[in-house]
């Protein structure tokens, strides 16, 4: 599917905090950057930071020398002034976009319509806000550092389901990134994961190297961020806001980009998460919260920062393979902070649907949104990843097809049929399959012939399994399992169905 020409070659120019709180200073920086993005005619956006202190810094803190609340407070602007900025940028005419750290920052985004909304990656997963972000039309650029894929899944799944015009960033959240750190090949893998969404790259590596840009753009990106700012006698520049080399610089570039390369998986490193925990904002009870009540707006509140084990605005809102019911196992007094021992956890099935999209998405493989498919969980929902497959049922007349999906190494259960004699057709991955007691291992094209009244078991490979059964007639009442406990389980046990992808409305969980 072709991505959105809203994103196409943008060039996001964050001021951050590098205005120092002083408005004319701000206005010479976008006079000096406008200056090079008319002469170029770069398709451009300036981006605010938009923070309500008040409530953003919880209360005992305001006068804390810890570094970002300092940060914050002493590089503040006025609402008067940011109005001012930005008809300055609008004069220049360049594109206008802001990052919200809090739900009432959204509301003046809205008020002065920015043309884009940044997210940054300390709230990629911080859903509170992403429910207030989606409520106006504006497009939307998420950065995603410090974010395991299956999460950027989660990200990509909600946007989608929402509507909205969306691209995301890969990022690395260390300043400035070294070199070694840049990771620049999960560029490639996110636009063959989410290959409708546009991919960008939020870049905070040495100013003086070149070669990182020219790499992500090979790579598929095509969104650029860079923190800007102006040299001076009053202020000091940061290490992350570059100059031409020589040739012999060319050569030492070429093999340091080996390095900048990096693997296809997402990396997360320590030093990244440290300052994603320093920049969250923790979860305290607005009021006195008995044990067993459920955690909602009425009785707890977010305020920065977040504390050693506390609960993040982030996790209440995360839809992770174990999903929070937002109770509480012991009783929190009035703006203690809650901890994440405190929460109340358990599985739902739902979550997993994520993988499977991103496995059919690897392979193209397009089931549609509207669908009949059966989840199969035969030993419990909660060891799912274990035991268990995704049955998508195409066709069930005089012969059938079904397309499986399973994740990494999982496996299903013997059992045998005795009216459905079946083909399996490997699409991608491999698959261990147990048939009358001799093995195969079968690769991408392989086929084999499965017999009825045969019992048979199978299993994923390292990389998970998608492949087709094509059969005779399907009926549910023929698979007789050979383990006791699956055998006593009635179907609606262990399945859940499914109708689409989008929405906890489209599951019947029985």
């Amino acid at each position: 599917m072709p991505t959105d020409k809203t994103f196409s070659k943008l060039i996001v120019l964050d001021l951050a905090n590098n205005h120092f709180g002083n408005l004319n200073f701000a206005k010479k920086i976008v006079s000096s950057f406008g200056k090079i993005i008319r002469k170029h005619k770069i398709n451009s956006t300036i981006k605010f930071q938009f923070r309500n202190l008040p409530k953003f810094i919880h209360k005992d803190f305001l006068n804390s020398n810890e570094k970002y609340v300092r940060r914050f407070l002493d590089t503040k602007m006025s609402d008067e002034k940011f109005f001012r900025l930005f008809k300055h940028i609008k004069k220049n005419k360049i594109k206008t976009s802001c990052t919200p750290f809090d739900e009432d920052s959204v509301g003046k985004i809205e008020k002065l319509r920015f043309d884009y909304i940044k997210i940054a990656s300390v709230s990629s997963l911080d859903f509170n806000l992403h429910e207030r972000v989606i409520k106006n039309k504006i497009p939307k650029i998420i950065s995603t550092g410090g974010v395991k894929i299956e999460d950027i899944d989660k990200i990509v799944s909600f946007y989608s389901k929402k509507k909205q015009k969306f691209a995301l960033m890969h990022c690395v959240s260390v300043y400035p990134t070294d070199n070694e750190k840049l990771n620049l090949s999960f560029i490639e893998n996110l636009k063959k994961r989410y290959d409708n969404v546009n991919i960008g790259w939020s870049t905070h590596e040495d100013p003086n190297e070149f070669l990182p840009a020219a790499l992500a753009f090979s790579k598929g990106a095509s969104i650029f961020e860079k923190h800007i700012g102006i040299i001076s006698n009053k202020y000091k520049l940061n290490k992350y806001s570059i100059t031409p080399d020589k040739f012999e610089e060319w050569i030492i570039n070429l093999q340091k980009a080996e390095k900048m390369l990096g693997n296809y998986d997402k990396k997360i490193y320590s030093d990244e998460i440290k300052t994603i925990e320093k920049l969250s904002r923790g979860v305290y009870a607005k009021k006195y919260v008995r044990k067993n009540e459920k955690l909602d707006s009425s009785n707890i509140y977010f305020a920065f920062p977040k504390q050693k084990g506390q609960l993040s605005s982030q996790d209440l809102k995360k839809n992770t393979t174990i999903i929070s019911n937002k109770k509480i196992s012991e009783k929190i007094k009035k703006n203690e902070v809650v901890l994440d021992k405190n929460l109340i956890l358990e599985y739902k099935v739902n979550s997993y649907l994520h993988k499977a999209k991103a496995m059919l998405n690897y392979n193209n493989v397009r089931v549609g949104e509207n669908f009949d498919m059966e989840i199969s969980h035969h030993k419990g929902i909660n060891n799912f990843e274990k035991v268990g497959c995704f049955l998508f049922n195409i066709v069930n007349r005089g012969y059938a097809k079904k397309l499986l999906v399973m994740l990494p190494n999982q496996k299903h259960p013997s059992h045998f049929h005795k009216i459905k004699s079946e083909t399996f057709i490997i699409i991608s991955g491999s698959l261990t399959l147990i048939d009358n007691k001799k093995k195969y291992f079968l690769l991408p094209g392989d086929k084999i012939d499965l017999k009825k009244s045969g019992w048979h078991q199978f299993k994923a490979g390292n990389e998970g399994c998608i492949f087709e059964e094509i059969s005779t007639t399907s009926y549910k009442s023929d698979s007789f399992y050979k383990h006791k406990k699956i055998k006593s389980l009635a179907r609606n046990k262990r399945k859940t169905y499914v109708k689409n992808w989008f929405g906890i409305s489209g599951i019947v969980e029985f």
